[in-house]
């Protein structure tokens, strides 16, 4: 199907930019058969709107005859053949009707020679004109779908680094447990697996709806709860509308880990993680704020789970979201902005 067709707006616009290409037919045609403008309009008018549908066809050329690939000789000899049966065919129909309501329109005969001539002249150079505007076309449309794959692929290749990365803190921490406290290693094994499987049943998908996105970082959370115990305290307060909201997954989960690794895990009291979701003007704001310790130590290849997700937004939506940081005295808040979509993201 020709992709004007799918899409109403680009339709319209299309048949409105044949108006001032009518009028332009319409001087030339005034101008060689000495028509007054009511006579013109009554040959041009339906002219012009058959030639609009008949410029659609080059698409289907173009695409059996790609600019590479096709030999020169090729292209411009179906092309030119294309645009003769097209200059030929368009203006066969005026002599059938329009010439005869044209001249009781203009009060006298109109000559069928020079209205023929301008006719099949101009019909040639619009079909000329619609075969170099579809290739560009086709061109825009290929540089949109290696776009699209180049963002998958990016997104792809940033997905698979969260759970390698996860992984080899989780497994630092399990090395820990198992000489200060087996069972619990044990415990956060098990646990272990049950984020590790669902994280990688839901990776498989682009989108996810909101609230699997959080059913997934509670998991986690029950990992890091049996390793920090009464350290960890987590606050949720989410607006039950967001749970809808379409978001790539392994997006949350990076954000609570920063705020383990960076700001519980540095307080021997621990501390509390506040997690909020809500909606405003079409976005969905979602924010998680931690205590930290603003003399412990920086540590060496921070900063991985943002990076990862702010790059991850980036090429899945652009400038539409954005990743904002808030260290304030004490506290440390991320908060993520994206738009809110109740179907997956393309």
């Amino acid at each position: 199907m020709h992709p004007l067709f799918q899409n109403r707006n680009s339709l319209f616009a299309y048949f409105f930019a044949w108006v001032p290409l009518g009028a332009m037919l319409g001087v030339v045609v005034s101008a060689a058969a000495h028509l007054n403008w009511r006579a013109t309009a009554a040959i041009v008018a339906p002219v012009t709107l058959l030639m609009a549908f008949v410029c659609l066809s080059p698409w289907y050329v173009c695409r059996a005859l790609p600019l590479k690939g096709t030999p020169t000789w090729k292209l411009l000899s179906h092309h030119w053949v294309a645009a003769t049966l097209a200059s030929a065919f368009v203006p066969s129909i005026v002599p059938l009707f329009l010439l005869t309501f044209a001249s009781r329109i203009q009060g006298s005969p109109i000559s069928l020679e020079p209205t023929m001539r301008v006719l099949a002249s101009m019909c040639f150079l619009f079909y000329l004109l619609s075969i170099a505007l579809h290739y560009v076309l086709q061109t825009l449309e290929s540089t949109r779908q290696a776009e699209v794959l180049s963002r998958e692929a990016e997104l792809k290749a940033l997905k698979a680094q969260v759970n390698p990365h996860f992984l080899f803190n989780s497994l630092n921490s399990i090395s820990a447990l198992t000489t200060i406290d087996p069972a619990k290693a044990r415990e956060m094994c098990i646990r272990l697996s049950d984020f590790l499987r669902n994280s990688l049943r839901l990776g498989e998908r682009m989108s996810i709806p909101f609230g699997e996105e959080l059913a997934l970082a509670s998991t986690y959370l029950d990992v890091e709860q049996v390793r920090f115990g009464k350290r960890l305290r987590v606050t949720q307060s989410f607006d039950p509308a967001c749970d809808a909201c379409e978001v790539p997954p392994l997006l949350v989960q990076p954000l609570v880990e920063n705020a383990i690794k960076h700001g519980i895990a540095s307080l021997a009291e621990g501390g509390e993680i506040y997690l909020t979701a809500q909606l405003s003007d079409g976005r969905m704001l979602f924010s998680v704020e931690n205590p930290f310790d603003p003399d412990a130590p920086a540590q060496r290849k921070s900063g991985f789970g943002l990076l990862n997700v702010r790059n991850r937004l980036r090429a899945r939506y652009g400038t539409a979201a954005r990743l904002d940081i808030d260290p304030g005295p004490g506290k440390y808040r991320v908060s993520l902005t994206v738009p809110f979509t109740k179907e997956p993201v393309k």
